[in-house]
């Protein structure tokens, strides 16, 4: 992905049993008819900060999905 790729976190909820973050990420590219969706789980507490949830989620989003392409 370039440096024109939009991210958006959908579908966000925290799962008070396995203490984890479940979300879609969807990263958005010119050139793409839909955007790329990804499921993520990661672990952490619910007090997390969002901007270290928000980048761990696109962290592992990246790992699972765009680095498979």
């Amino acid at each position: 992905m370039n440096h024109a790729t939009a991210i958006h976190i959908a579908r966000l909820f925290y799962n008070a049993a396995k203490h984890r973050f479940e979300a879609i990420v969807e990263f958005f590219a010119p050139g793409m008819p839909v955007p790329l969706r990804v499921p993520v789980r990661v672990h952490a507490d619910q007090g997390i900060a969002h901007r270290q949830l928000t980048r761990a989620l696109t962290q592992e989003a990246q790992r699972r999905g765009i680095g498979r392409l």
